[in-house]
């Protein structure tokens, strides 16, 4: 017979979280109760960050504010469910909406 080898469980939560191939986000936005959660945010030149919508299938829409056109401009289309990621690139306040909610809006400063 062969040897069975265990890992204890946060060893293996571990092993495979660092498995995943992506970079943890520099700001998490929690898309629940028809709001942002925080929904004004502050990272780096070059940061990420992640809107996951998490509101029981309600459908959101992360977009960067329509009536202000920029260059870093970012749109996840309309979802209910997953996660969307913009990374800016450029230092500046960008405003964003929620298409489906108008009066869901939040700010991304980059600095």
């Amino acid at each position: 017979m062969g040897r069975r080898w265990t890992i204890p469980g946060a060893v293996a939560v571990t092993l495979l979280a660092g498995c995943s191939g992506e970079e943890e986000p520099d700001a998490v936005i929690e898309i629940a109760d028809v709001q942002f959660g925080p929904p004004d945010v502050t990272v780096p030149v070059g940061g990420t960050v992640e809107w996951r919508f998490d509101d029981g299938g309600v459908l959101h829409h992360v977009e960067s504010d329509p009536t202000i056109v920029v260059e870093d401009e970012f749109d996840s289309g309309i979802t209910g469910v997953g996660t969307f990621r913009h990374t800016f690139d450029r230092a500046g306040t960008y405003t964003y909406t929620c298409s489906v909610h108008r009066y869901m809006t939040g700010t991304v400063t980059v600095e």
